[in-house]
C-alpha cells in the first residue's frame, strides 16, 4: 500500500501535463486562425501603418473563449485544459514551421536550428517548471504553469515563422 500512496503523491505533484495529450477542437483552430489572419489585413495595416502586428497578440484567442463558453472554463482545471488546448494548436503552428524550414534549409543551418530547438524545449520546460514551483502548493501553480507552456510555445511558434517569412 505504501508504495501506491507514494507514487499517488508523486503524480499530484507534478505539473499539469494535459498539453501533451489534449488536442485542439475545429472551433480553436478557427478563432486562432481568424485572429492571425485579422493581423494581417491589409486593410488593419493601412489603418494603422505604425501598429506592430505579432502572432502572439493572438495568444488567448481561443482559450479565453473556451473559458467563457464551457461549463467548467472557470475552474483550475477547466482553465488548464483551455491553455492546453491553445497550446496544442501554436505546438501544430511551430511543428509546421519547423517541418518547412528542414525542407527549405540548408542541412548545416537546420542542424544549427535543429540544436537550438532541443535547447529551446529545455529551455521551455525549465522555465515553466519553475513557474509551477513558484506558486508552492495551491491550485494556481497549474494555471501558472499552462500559461507558461501557452506563452513560451507561441513565441517560438511565431520565431520560426518570422525565420519562414524574414520580410513580414
Amino acid at each position: 500500500m505504501k508504495p501506491l500512496a507514494i507514487a499517488a503523491i508523486l503524480l499530484i505533484a507534478l505539473p499539469a501535463t494535459a498539453q501533451d495529450a489534449t488536442t485542439f477542437t475545429t472551433a480553436d483552430a478557427d478563432l486562432m486562425t481568424g485572429c492571425i489572419a485579422e493581423l494581417s489585413d491589409p486593410k488593419r495595416a493601412a489603418e494603422n501603418p505604425q501598429e506592430v502586428r505579432r502572432q502572439t497578440q493572438c495568444v488567448g484567442a481561443a482559450s479565453n473563449v473556451c473559458m467563457d463558453t464551457e461549463e467548467d472554463g472557470y475552474t483550475t482545471i477547466g482553465m488548464v485544459e483551455c491553455m492546453a488546448r491553445e497550446t496544442a494548436w501554436w505546438d501544430s503552428q511551430l511543428n509546421a514551421n519547423y517541418t518547412r524550414l528542414q525542407q527549405t534549409l540548408e542541412t548545416d543551418l537546420f542542424s544549427t536550428l535543429q540544436q537550438a530547438q532541443r535547447t529551446w524545449i529545455t529551455y521551455r520546460d525549465q522555465s515553466c517548471g519553475f513557474e509551477y514551483g513558484m506558486w508552492g502548493n495551491g491550485s494556481m501553480r497549474s494555471i501558472a504553469h499552462a500559461s507558461c507552456m501557452l506563452d513560451e510555445t507561441a513565441r517560438r511558434a511565431e520565431t520560426l515563422s518570422n525565420y519562414l517569412n524574414p520580410e513580414g
